[in-house]
Parts: C-alpha cells; sequence; structure tokens
C-alpha cells in the first residue's frame, strides 16, 4: 500500500501483537477499533504504559461514526484515525507524516546521545571534561539556549543543536534567528526584547519549529539570563516536544466541529459559519444563499446495497460538492443524506440556479461502487441570507421548506423559499396536532365506493376509502390530510386503522349471511417499508376469522421502483396467505414487464387519465386493450377506475376490461349504504 520502503507486521490478535512488541520494535501502529479480546482503546492503553517504545504513533482504524468512540481512543494515546472503509490515498498521507515525525524525534534523541558519548570518550575523568549538570543538559529531549543581548549564541544543548542540523560548536556567536524561518524568527526577536527591557520571563507558550522539513510543536519558556550582580545579560530559551499532543489536541477540536464519515464540517460550525455570513452580508449589504441539498432515492440504495456502500456513496457526494465549491464558499454535512452549502457573493437569482444545476449535475453522475453503478439526485432549497432571516436555525428552517417544495415538485431540482412556504408548513403543523387527536379520539371512518363485474354489472367488490370526521372542518378527503401525515409518519397508524376496519367489515357482511364482496385497501410505500405488512394482515385476518381472499391491499408503482427482494418476497408471502394484490394507478408510474412478470399480483387498476381520454382518443383505447391482453397473458383481472359515463363503460367492456369502479356504478358511501347493495346475493346496474 505504502510502497517497498515499507514493511508491515500483521496479527489476528492482540495479545500475539503485544508479545512481539515485548521484543520488537515498531515505528507505526495500525491498529482497528473491534478486535477479540480486547478493543483498540485498551490496546493502546497497554502500549502506553510499557517502559520503552511507550510513544509509537498509533492510527485508529473504525466503522463507528459515533463521536463516542473516538474520544475514548483518544484518551487512551490514540494519535489519528481513520474511517473504515480506508481510503488507500488518504492512509498513505497520515500514516507518512506520523512515521517521518517519529523517526524525526527518534532521530534527534539518537544524534544528542552520540554527541554527549563523544564529549565523554574526550576525557577519563569527568570533572576535566564536562560536568554532570552538562552532560544531563545535554542528554534530555528539550530544547535548552542562551542568547546574549546580541541575539547570539551563548550556549546550545546538543537536542537543539541536532534538531538545526549541526554540531553544538557551530552555533556559538551566530545569531539564534538566523536559523529560524522568517515569522518564527520575528516573534523569537519580539519576545526577546521584552524580556531584556523588563526583565520578567514570558512563560508557557507554543512554538513552531521545523527539522529537516517535519513541523514539530514545542511548549517554550523564556527566561531573563542573569549575570552575578543579578543584572540582566541575555536570553534563557528552552521547550519540550508536544507534537504528538498538539496532534491528539487538533483531532479532538476537528471531531467536535467535523461530521466523521465525510470530514466536512458539522452542524455546530454550520452554524457559526451561517451567524458570520449574515454578520458579514449585513455589514457589507450582500447576499448569500443558504442551499440543503437532500440526496433523493439515498434511502433505497441504504437499505437494499448496505450501509456500506451508502457511507462510500455519502464520501463521494461530498468530495463532489467540495469540487464545485469556490473559494468564499462553505459545505457541511448535517446529518443522514443531508448537506447544507453557503454560496457568497451571489448577485442573482439565476446565478443561484445556475450553480445549484451545476451541483445537481455533478451529483447525477453515477458512482461506481463494488464494481456496480449507482445513482442518485439532489433536491436543493434555498434562503437567502439575511433576506430571508438572520437567524442560523431559523434559515436551516426555511431552507428545509423550501427542499420538501422541491421535493414535491417533481425531486431532482432547487426551489427557492416563499412567505407560502412558511404558511404552508404552519397549517401542516397545526394539521399533524389535530392528527394525533383523531387518532387517539377515533374520528376516522370507512366509506366504501362499489366495483362491479364490467360484464353483467353484478356488485362484486368495494374500495375502502379513509374518511376523517374533523370536530371542526367537517367531513376531510384523504387529499386533505394523508400528504401530511405521510411526511410525519402517521400515514401508519392510519393505514393499520384501515385494514383493521376493512377485515372487521368482512367479518360484519359475512355474519349477516349475505354476499360477501372483495374489500380493497390502499397501502402506501412508506407504511410498506416501515412496517411488517405482512404479520398485521396475517394477525388481522387470523383474529377476525375472515375469509383472507375477501381482502385485497392496493400497492402503487412507486414501491416496485427498485425491484427490492424484500418487498417481493413480501408480496409473495402476502399473496400465499390468499390475499388479494392489485397494483393501482397502473400506467402512470415506472410500468414494466419484468415486474408484471415476477410480481405475484392479481390485479391492475388502470388509471382514471387514460379512462377520461378513452372517448375521445384512440391511442388511449388501444393502450387500455393492449393492458387488459397483457395482465390476462399474466393472469391478472383488470379494474378501470374513474368511470363516470355508459360510453366509457361500453368502451371498457368491448376491450375486455374485469370490473369497472366509478361514479357511475355509485360514489363512496356510508357503510350501511354499501352493506344494503349486497343485501341480496346478486345486485345489478342497469346498463342498458
Amino acid at each position: 500500500m505504502m510502497g517497498p520502503d515499507y514493511v508491515a507486521k500483521c496479527f489476528d490478535n492482540p495479545s500475539r501483537a503485544l508479545s512481539w512488541l515485548d521484543e520488537n520494535h515498531a515505528d507505526l501502529l495500525i491498529i482497528d477499533y473491534r478486535m477479540p479480546e480486547i478493543n483498540g482503546a485498551d490496546f493502546i492503553r497497554k502500549i502506553r504504559s510499557k517502559a520503552i517504545d511507550s510513544d509509537i504513533p498509533a492510527i485508529m482504524i473504525t466503522a463507528h461514526q459515533d463521536r463516542e468512540y473516538r474520544l475514548a481512543a483518544l484518551d487512551a494515546g490514540a494519535t489519528d484515525f481513520l474511517q473504515s472503509p480506508v481510503s488507500h490515498t488518504e492512509f498513505s498521507q497520515r500514516a507518512k507524516t506520523l512515521l517521518a515525525q517519529y523517526r524525526r524525534k527518534n532521530e534527534l534523541s539518537c544524534q544528542t546521545l552520540n554527541q554527549q558519548a563523544g564529549t565523554n570518550n574526550h576525557s577519563n575523568d569527568i570533572i576535566q571534561g564536562t560536568s554532570i549538570l552538562e552532560q544531563v543538559i545535554d542528554s534530555i529531549p528539550i530544547i535548552i539556549c542562551a542568547t546574549g543581548i546580541d541575539n547570539k549564541i551563548l550556549f546550545m544543548n546538543n537536542y537543539q543543536a541536532a534538531m538545526l542540523g549541526d554540531e553544538q560548536e557551530y552555533f556559538i556567536g551566530r545569531n539564534i534567528n538566523d536559523f529560524f524561518a522568517e515569522d518564527t524568527a520575528v516573534r523569537n526577536a519580539r519576545r526577546d526584547q521584552i524580556i531584556l527591557k523588563t526583565s520578567q520571563a514570558i512563560p508557557h507558550f507554543e512554538e513552531t519549529f521545523h527539522s529537516d522539513d517535519i513541523e514539530m510543536i514545542f511548549h517554550c519558556n523564556k527566561a531573563p539570563l542573569l549575570n552575578k550582580e543579578g543584572e540582566t545579560i541575555g536570553v534563557l530559551s528552552t521547550g519540550v516536544d508536544i507534537t504528538a499532543r498538539k496532534y491528539a489536541e487538533q483531532h479532538r477540536a476537528h471531531l467536535a466541529l467535523h461530521d466523521i464519515l465525510t470530514g466536512l464540517p458539522n452542524r455546530a460550525l454550520l452554524a457559526e459559519r451561517i451567524k458570520s455570513s449574515v454578520e458579514e452580508c449585513t455589514k457589507a449589504d450582500e447576499t448569500a444563499a443558504l442551499l440543503l441539498l437532500d440526496l433523493d432515492r439515498f434511502k433505497i440504495i441504504n437499505d437494499t446495497k448496505g450501509h456500506q456502500t451508502g457511507d462510500i456513496l455519502l464520501r463521494e457526494v461530498a468530495e463532489r460538492i467540495n469540487n464545485i465549491l469556490q473559494p468564499d464558499d462553505f459545505a457541511a454535512r448535517i446529518g443522514g443524506d443531508e448537506f447544507a452549502i453557503i454560496l457568497r457573493n451571489v448577485k442573482s437569482a439565476e446565478q443561484i440556479n445556475s450553480r445549484c444545476k451545476q451541483l445537481i449535475r455533478s451529483i447525477n453522475e453515477p458512482y461506481s461502487i463494488a464494481g456496480i453503478s449507482q445513482v442518485v439526485g439532489a433536491s436543493i432549497g434555498i434562503a437567502l441570507i439575511p433576506t430571508d432571516a438572520n437567524d442560523p436555525d431559523e434559515l436551516l428552517r426555511l431552507a428545509d421548506l423550501a427542499m420538501y417544495d422541491a421535493k414535491a415538485n417533481g425531486r431532482n431540482r432547487s426551489c427557492f423559499f416563499s412567505p407560502e412556504l412558511n404558511n404552508i408548513a404552519q397549517a401542516n403543523a397545526t394539521l399533524e396536532i389535530e392528527l394525533r387527536k383523531a387518532l387517539v379520539e377515533g374520528e376516522f371512518t370507512l366509506e366504501y365506493q362499489p366495483i362491479v363485474n364490467a360484464s353483467d354489472g353484478a356488485y362484486v367488490g368495494g374500495e375502502a376509502l379513509v374518511r376523517w370526521n374533523h370536530p371542526k372542518q367537517g367531513y376531510l378527503l384523504p387529499i386533505d390530510f394523508l400528504g401530511v401525515a405521510n411526511d410525519c409518519g402517521l400515514i401508519d397508524d392510519i393505514g393499520l386503522y384501515v385494514i383493521e376496519a376493512a377485515c372487521k367489515q368482512i367479518q360484519k357482511m359475512s355474519a349477516m349471511n349475505i354476499y360477501t364482496p372483495q374489500i380493497a385497501v390502499n397501502i402506501s410505500p412508506r407504511q410498506f417499508n416501515n412496517c411488517d405488512v405482512y404479520d398485521i394482515i396475517k394477525n388481522l385476518t387470523e383474529k377476525y376469522a375472515i375469509d383472507a381472499s375477501k381482502l385485497t391491499i392496493e400497492i402503487t408503482e412507486e414501491l416496485l421502483l427498485d425491484q427490492n427482494n424484500d418487498i417481493l418476497r413480501t408480496l409473495s408471502n402476502i399473496r400465499d396467505l390468499g390475499v388479494g394484490i392489485a397494483i393501482d394507478d397502473f400506467g402512470t408510474g415506472y410500468s414494466s414487464l419484468q415486474y408484471l412478470r415476477d410480481l405475484p399480483a392479481t390485479c391492475l387498476k388502470i388509471d382514471r387519465a387514460f379512462i377520461s381520454r378513452i372517448e375521445a382518443s384512440a391511442a388511449d383505447r388501444a393502450i387500455i386493450s393492449t393492458i387488459t391482453h397483457l395482465a390476462h397473458a399474466f393472469s391478472m383481472r383488470v379494474v378501470a377506475e374513474g368511470v363516470e359515463t355508459q360510453n366509457q363503460y361500453d368502451l371498457l367492456k368491448a376491450a375486455g376490461v374485469d370490473s369497472i369502479q366509478g361514479y357511475l356504478m355509485g360514489q363512496p358511501m356510508k357503510v350501511s349504504d354499501f352493506e344494503n347493495i349486497f343485501i341480496e346475493k346478486q345486485k345489478y346496474v342497469k346498463m342498458d
């Protein structure tokens, strides 16, 4: 991975690794957080407690995105982190940096010891050579230097001389600032002048030095150098290498303000940047745009291909966003598949739209993950800074409203926030509260729209349609509340109510000893994905002891978009119960011969859009005839919905449609009226 100059020793067990390290030396440790026997944090703790080689740099590799795992490893002594799956490029860069720092630190220590040993060898008597104190000063891994009032070096220990790349003698009498980078030299000279003027020490400051192009950070102190009379004749400077500690501190700071998976700033840093953008734009009378970007279809990929594929995709999306940003722009990941972007110095709505289209085009490009091509879209909501708001949370809320408007209007597009969206959001929030109360208070009921045989007009079934007896607004239809119910998750509970109420109705009509029709209930894609629909139906049909063949579930083509094997398996299990499966609104979505072939469906419902044009459009008549013949080839019945005229009925009957549903047959009706049309086993609607 890193080339022929590096050798790796691998272990499948932490105990074996620790035993090997007792007798051998390593320059870098690569540790997985999850290991048998002990975790990565405990392993590092054992390394740091060793008498020898306790300071080996350690990179922790973890699949955990939880910040607590990383903090625990930092506390144990980890030097760096990488997210699994590991990028080879990132790994090589991080590993080489740590190796260079560690090796340079060891080289400096070795040079110091070698120089001291050489000094001692020149004398048989310590007293005649260097003193014990001088030996100590020259042996410890601390930089020590004394300079005069002219900044010339009076003394420098072996460690600092080695760090600067020469023997001690070379530096004596030379200006200390000649050996520092320009900015470091300026700071050093300024501090020395303060000490020479005030005779006051400057303790506890950090300074960065470079040794063989390796950056090293030291905790430093400066104090006046005094003569016997107590007069200041120079400056004594000391420093301790804290590079490893600073590296860990930087990671802690980074963790607090950045997303672990993508490395982008997180919500906390985003809030700071929005606040500063508001202040700067207000002061300069400029405009910025806050974009809230949410990936389309990401959940499907995450659920069907696995979270690892989802994580890789999120990283690549983050990289593509970064590649499009201009120098003054800013991007953050704020959770899940949501990203926030600040565009600075925007002059017009057209410029913002152009940038959004650029983002969407880039994100739309296919992603190759494990050799498989994946495609996602992006919906973007836009709030203007400071035009729409000047509070970070409020700006995010408004951009979020605009983003959902983009999704509602076709996805993979951008929308600006408008006050109307805010009014709708407030109304929807109120409606959600009322929906929750309605579920508790039992304010929902069902109506049934009858379905007849096309051949003879006999009533054979009905579709259950939910209604809401709103205490203030009266009788509400699904169009008035199901959209909000779906967005807030209450669609699952409402859907459960509909299924159970339909099962109760089948039981009731069966007990009345009248013809029991087949009743269809609608199941939303969200309910199907969030709930165990098979268990719900199985338990309810058993609870009410009904003939499962009297129940049909209606699903939309949206549910079948990705040919999810789990969905197909669940539908097959439901079909095995005897329950019918109808594909609703067929022909308006993602119709495909493949899913017609693979699905255990028993019925197709032709969408009313085709029915409404059948009298005037030969093309629509041909489409309906083709769908009908195709369905029959797959042993499915065909129901036409939205039939309102006798001519429509006759044309559908001629096309071979099996059943008819619409206002011509009957509007949705109360339970009692629905029961009455089945009091006799056969009931006809006169068509002629």
